[in-house]
């Protein structure tokens, strides 16, 4: 039964093909995401453990801030210099390096460009001491005021020369200077520019603390390990200071690495799963079509006396050679996909070239597990219905299956599919707690997808016979025929069109939420917008009182509202609290208040949004404590309530409070955001011009911002697109492989087609019909589900500000005509093998 298993899978390669690039397809996406985030962990954390001094000393903090809130503030914990001579007095440290080290500046050339990175990487300032880890390549190490140092692939991707002109900003102002030297690093560099400059001057310009350090990195003694040194640190300066041997670090960063790319990682291993769950459709097809056709084979096998476990075995055995194969061609596919990634990350100025990809033994036993446990799955059903074809099968002449009963199936199905719709409706209409909402909308996705795939020969019958309805009428004889062999298997064509479903139903549901969100913003914006130009920092980096002066001094500029952050813990969980000037803020962001006013804000006391209040159980009135960064403590009164801001969530939220309020517990907090309100007839040209040496400013008006928005918006929902495109392409290799399969299924009713005079062309449009029929009905059901989807989460995101829905009608027709589009492609050559089709030798055809 092996050998006849193992000849049965040779002979039929060809009509196996497009399920092998199926498992192909899917396992390359794991594997390959598995690798290329692997290697990339490895990398990262292999820098930062290099690049760890033995031994590091940080002022201690209240806590450790998130990654992206880091620089919101503009604090930097500091520490006096006089720590850096108690440190090396320590028994067993060898040096003791005051280090400045900050990330919110930047460089800007002669030409006021900017010298740093554009993949969103940091700029990086610090002062210059001996570190293994750098060397100079060009010139010498920066020694007095105006000497600036900076890292060879900054230097090389502006064409930067020795003696040119450079400037360093900072929130705390700028810096001119000279380029005098040029450093690369040992252990690579992860993406960023780093600028170098004297002790002093970084001590003075780009911190603005004289005698001060942000951390001292200690060179341990021969002989004395890094712990020792630490307790003997830690013992000779006492609790006031965070002490951290070179292990420590490394873990640190490696824990921070891996729980950012944890996040990416489970995203694309989801769009993967998505790839990998249509491909199922596509070997459940595969597998069924080639039993139909195989029925006298097996009939046979029966006879000769092969029982039903050796006919189930022997379907199995040919569904295992088939995962094996296309996870083995999947795995490599999937290695060469993450080698093109990493050589992709180091065109954009990431040193990898010291790392070679990891494989991890997690990666083969998850590709050869998702494929080969998947076509398994997928293939079972196909192999029990092998298994019972009677021994007599063997004997009878091939005959069109009768077609099946559906009528339990359609039960459940109905039933399946009210209980969805009820989930969707509980969550669209369930506004208490987002837990709530959320779990009745995750269960009415599940139940209603689950519902429609039951449904799916049921509603082939009804759909795609009543999208035919025209044929007939265009086509004739030929339009006639092609509806009815959409209809002819309603399992097949249900199966066939489920797989295109499950994707286009996430293209509807994502284009829903983010139309509604577009449009929810640009509402708010209208509503809140009252300033004319908006300024803010280019990625988490505050603007500086440097630029607010400037900006009040531009003729026309009748008011500057100033907004800045700080970083505060609240009940074990971090939030941003935001400092405004009261005076002007109701005319610059006209607040929308439920309770309260600016005037209580003004009086000291804390505005929250509703969606905040909500989940805090805060009321006008209530108390709140907040720990801030740098260690402070504040008390503060509830005394007003906002509407939540569109796409804010609990973290996210509205946590607000004046400068006067904000001084009080974080008083190193620079400007993030200015709101500009200028008299009528300013030409904005004044505005730009002092703001030309100052690149990381961003000017908007409100148009800009909408502008800039929806820009977002849209990045995002084409990325999710592009991530959705191999499930989608997985489903269109479905049609294909059904019609392919049908054509060989029908060669005889083809050449009976041929023999009464049907000619070639109209063969291949009958099928290239057929393939548009199925195209369409899978696109309407995912696009109605994905619709629905869309709509009971645009109302569960009300809680989030997302208070208006929007229908992205042009992109829903979009989609229609490209699954027209796609359908006619995938019959290309299943319609070309039709016609094709010799009429005596398919005449001839048992």
């Amino acid at each position: 039964m092996f050998k006849a298993s193992l000849r049965t899978f040779l002979a039929h390669k060809g009509r196996m093909a497009l399920s092998t690039l199926a498992v192909l397809l899917g396992v390359a996406f794991v594997s390959g995401t598995l690798v290329f985030s692997d290697t990339i962990d490895l990398a990262f954390a292999g820098i930062a453990g290099s690049t760890a001094a033995d031994v590091t000393v940080k002022p201690k903090q209240a806590f450790t801030p998130e990654v992206e809130d880091r620089g919101l503030s503009g604090e930097v914990p500091t520490l006096p210099a006089s720590v850096v001579a108690k440190v090396a007095a320590v028994p067993g440290v060898r040096a003791a390096h005051g280090q400045v080290s900050l990330q919110n500046l930047t460089v800007v050339d002669k030409d006021d460009k900017a010298v740093g990175p554009t993949t969103g990487a940091p700029t990086l300032g610090q002062n210059w001491y001996d570190d293994p880890q750098v060397h100079l390549v060009q010139g010498h190490a920066p020694t007095s005021a105006g000497e600036i140092v900076l890292d060879r692939a900054s230097v090389r991707h502006k064409g930067l020369r020795l003696g040119d002109t450079l400037h360093v900003l900072t929130p705390a102002g700028s810096l001119p200077g000279t380029l005098v030297g040029v450093v690369d690093y040992t252990s690579g560099n992860p993406g960023v520019t780093m600028a170098y400059v004297d002790t002093a001057t970084a001590q003075r310009a780009l911190l603005g603390k004289p005698d001060r350090f942000t951390g001292i990195t200690v060179d341990t003694a021969p002989g004395t390990g890094h712990l020792a040194a630490q307790r003997a640190i830690k013992a000779a300066l006492g609790d006031g200071y965070s002490v951290a041997t070179k292990e420590e670090q490394a873990q640190t960063a490696a824990q921070q690495i891996s729980s950012f790319l944890g996040v990416v990682t489970t995203a694309l291993l989801g769009f993967a799963g998505l790839a990998v769950l249509v491909g199922i459709f596509l070997i459940l097809n595969t597998f069924s079509m080639l039993v139909a056709q195989r029925t006298r084979e097996l009939g046979l096998l029966r006879a000769l006396g092969a029982g039903r476990g050796q006919v189930l075995r022997a379907v199995l055995t040919e569904a295992l050679l088939l995962g094996v194969l296309g996870s083995t061609l999947g795995l490599a596919a999937g290695i060469g996909l993450a080698a093109g990634l990493t050589s992709l990350i180091s065109g954009f100025g990431v040193d990898l070239s010291g790392t070679a990809l990891v494989i991890s033994p997690v990666t083969p036993v998850a590709a050869y597990a998702v494929g080969v446990v998947v076509t398994l799955v997928a293939a079972y059903l196909p192999a029990r219905r092998a298994s019972r074809i009677p021994p007599m099968a063997a004997l009878r002449e091939a005959a069109v299956p009768p077609a099946p009963r559906l009528v339990r199936r359609t039960v459940l199905g109905a039933v399946l599919l009210v209980a969805g719709l009820g989930l969707l409706y509980g969550a669209a209409t369930h506004h208490a707690t987002l837990v709530t909402a959320a779990g009745l909308l995750g269960g009415g996705i599940v139940t209603s997808l689950v519902a429609l795939v039951v449904l799916g020969p049921t509603l082939s019958r009804v759909v795609v016979y009543g999208l035919g309805a025209p044929f007939p009428a265009l086509f004739g004889a030929v339009g006639r025929m092609s509806r009815l062999n959409a209809v002819r298997n309603p399992r097949r064509t249900g199966a066939t069109a489920g797989a295109l479903m499950i994707s286009l139903s996430l293209v509807g549901a994502v284009a829903v939420l983010a139309a509604s969100l577009t449009t929810s913003v640009n509402r708010d914006v209208d509503n809140t917008f009252g300033a004319d130009y908006v300024l803010s920092g280019n990625g988490a980096t505050p603007i500086g009182h440097e630029v607010t002066a400037k900006v009040a001094a531009v003729p026309g500029v009748v008011a500057v509202t100033r907004q800045r952050y700080a970083v505060a813990h609240l009940n074990g969980y971090q939030l941003v609290v935001s400092g405004v000037d009261v005076a002007t803020v109701d005319r610059a962001v006209k607040p929308q208040y439920v309770a309260g006013s600016t005037a209580n804000v003004a009086a000291g006391e804390l505005m929250v949004d509703q969606t905040t209040a909500t989940a805090d159980r805060l009321t006008i009135g209530s108390t709140v404590e907040l720990h801030f960064l740098n260690g402070n403590t504040g008390t503060l009164t509830v005394g007003a309530i906002s509407k939540p801001p569109a796409g804010a969530g609990k973290d996210g939220g509205s946590w607000e409070v004046s400068l006067d309020t904000l001084s009080r517990f974080a008083p190193e907090a620079q400007d993030f955001t200015l709101y500009l309100t200028t008299a009528p007839g300013t030409d904005r040209k004044a505005l730009d011009a002092a703001l030309a040496p100052y690149p990381q400013v961003t000017v908007q008006s409100q148009a800009d911002y909408k502008k800039a928005v929806t820009g977002q918006v849209d990045t995002v929902l084409y990325l999710v697109y592009a991530l959705l495109a191999l499930a989608i392409v997985i489903a269109v290799l479905g049609v294909v492989n059904t019609l392919a399969l049908s054509v060989i299924e029908r060669t005889r009713e083809i050449g009976l087609l041929r023999a009464v005079g049907t000619s070639r062309g109209q063969v291949g449009r009958m099928v290239r019909l057929e393939s548009v029929l199925i195209a369409v009905h899978g696109a309407l059901l995912g696009l109605g589900l994905g619709l629905a989807w869309g709509v009971a989460g645009q109302r569960v995101l009300t809680l989030y500000g997302i208070t208006a829905l929007s229908i992205p009608w042009a992109t829903i027709l979009a989609v229609l005509v490209g699954a027209a589009v796609a359908g006619l492609a995938a019959a290309v050559l299943p319609a070309a093998k039709a016609a094709r089709t010799r009429v005596l030798t398919a005449i001839a055809a048992g």
